[in-house]
């Protein structure tokens, strides 16, 4: 075994390999003994074991206590049911991984854990947070999964090194944790996370009280929010410091970029998700002299705002799942530019001052309207490029794909239209893609109509999250159960967003599941 094998023991169970039970290193542990075996050859030299997803490991092995070199230890995702003081005292520990979902309680030595820099741990339903996690003096990231309601402890404001903290949201009911007041004025603190990607139902985050304190935070540098419903988006104005912004799949109130005008220091700037609903790109990227990374999708635009090409420092295009049809030829004023996606849209040519720009490296226009001739045509000018000393990795694939959906993402801003053909346009939409159902505006239907495209929608759907999208108001209860039942009977975890199940289609759709 060489040196750096020596160092590094990577035992992770891989989910694709369960049958063979092979590590990503090519060693079979299929069993305590096992794992203890290959630790016990390298307790002496070894600085990182990586044993997540190991279904093998109900304990944690003795055997660590003599691996006073172990600098990262990850056992999340074990069956382990108690973390023992040890590992908290292992004199070179710095990183510690421990998402144990069977853990019946908090780990109570945490707190002995004073070199630890980084630690990623899982907050089982019905727990507190882990006595002694804010006195953990060294920390520098914190990455929290919170299954609990509980809210954040009064004092981890007081972890005056942290530098990162990602708060995963994915317990199902009540509003987001929201920072304590011992953050403000904190002075490390650079980025911060706050996700529920889990159960899709934009739990309320008090974006009001995060800003202010958020706000007296001035080494704040990055902010991601995701899955959230947040009423006072207007309060992203007071983070001026920000240089990285990434907003996804979020409830607002108004257009988000009418909100972000004041943070002139953005170099990276993700706006993501069809539920921020926005019809238009104001013009105002005229203040953000300093962006390197735009990425907007999910939301029907028709055009790009000029000052968006006006950019001196832009490297990084994404412009997806749009209703674009035409690229204007001042997109070659872009002369930074490396990367450029532009995918799911409605194009069918690409200006010629794309070619133009010398540092392109990466072209994707995949799920467009190009027609063969025209793809030719594209890869004939960068075969030029190439001969020239310049390679572009070109992606082109499923032109025409989800033409349905994106005719009627158009319609939609017809000002009138016959309801015969827009029904016919629904039914198209939904056959094609049944999530496209929440595009459909439902009070161009009859309920009749509005029934029978949420049935065949019902009857194709493969996501859990399926009935959200199922305006349950404006149906009779009868009706709405129709479509539940056609819903789970095709995809019985659709039941999770069932609007008032009773025990009878709870009992309905695990039979469905079989």
């Amino acid at each position: 075994m060489d040196s750096a094998s020596i160092e590094e023991l990577d035992l992770h169970w891989k989910d694709e390999d369960q049958i063979l039970g092979i590590a990503s290193e090519g060693v079979c542990c299929k069993n305590m003994d096992d794992i203890i075996e290959r630790i016990a050859n390298v307790k002496n030299t070894v600085k990182k074991i990586n044993l997540n997803n190991q279904r093998a490991l109900t304990e944690v092995p003795d055997i660590l206590k003599e691996c006073e070199l172990l600098e990262e230890l990850n056992i999340s995702h074990t069956e382990i049911t108690v973390i023992p003081d040890f590992i908290f005292t292992l004199p070179a520990l710095r990183n510690l991984s421990c998402c144990c979902r069977v853990l019946p309680q908090p780990p109570s030595g945490l707190a002995k854990a004073q070199k630890l820099e980084k630690l990623h741990i899982r907050i089982n339903e019905n727990w507190s947070f882990p006595e002694g996690i804010s006195s953990l003096s060294e920390l520098k990231i914190l990455l929290l999964d919170i299954y609990s309601e509980a809210a954040l402890p009064k004092d981890l404001g007081n972890l005056k090194k942290i530098e990162e903290l990602v708060l995963s949201i994915k317990h199902e009911h009540g509003e987001v944790q929201n920072l304590p007041d011992s953050f403000s004025k904190h002075p490390a603190l650079k980025k911060i996370s706050i996700v529920d990607n889990i159960y899709k139902n934009y739990k309320n985050l008090d974006f009001d009280k995060m800003a202010h304190i958020l706000s007296s935070c001035h080494e704040l540098e990055s902010l991601t929010l995701s899955g959230l419903t947040i009423k006072k988006q207007k309060d992203i104005t007071k983070l001026t410091s920000l240089k990285e912004l990434i907003l996804r799949h979020l409830l607002v109130e108004g257009n988000i970029f009418d909100s972000i005008t004041t943070l002139k220091n953005l170099e990276k700037l993700d706006i993501l998700g069809s539920e921020f609903k926005i019809t238009e790109l104001p013009d105002i990227f005229g203040s953000f002299n300093e962006l390197r990374s735009f990425s907007f999708a999910g939301n029907f635009v028709r055009n790009m705002p000029q000052s968006l090409f006006m950019l001196s420092k832009l490297s990084t295009l994404e412009i997806g799942s749009t209703g674009i049809a035409v690229l204007d030829e001042k997109i070659g004023n872009l002369k930074s530019l490396i990367n450029l996606h532009i995918y799911d849209n409605m194009l069918e040519k690409l200006p010629n001052s794309i070619f133009t720009l010398s540092y392109l490296a990466v072209l994707n226009i995949e799920e467009n309207f190009f027609k063969q001739q025209d793809i030719a045509a594209i890869k004939q000018k960068l075969n030029a490029m190439y001969k020239n000393g310049q390679r572009i990795e070109f992606t082109c694939g499923r032109q025409g794909h989800r033409l349905s959906v994106k005719k009627l993402r158009a319609i939609n801003y017809f000002e009138s239209i016959n309801s015969a053909v827009y029904f016919r346009y629904c039914m198209a939409a939904v056959y094609e893609k049944p999530n496209a159902l929440k595009y459909v505006r439902d009070e161009l239907l009859k309920d009749n109509e509005y029934i029978q495209i949420c049935l065949e929608a019902a009857l194709r759907n493969s996501y859990a999250d399926f009935l959200i999208n199922v305006n349950h108001k404006r149906l009779k209860r009868g009706d709405y159960e129709r479509i539940c039942w056609a819903a789970i009977l095709h995809f019985p975890a659709t039941v999770s967003k069932m609007v008032e199940p009773t025990e009878e289609w709870l009992v309905f759709a695990a039979k469905c599941s079989g």
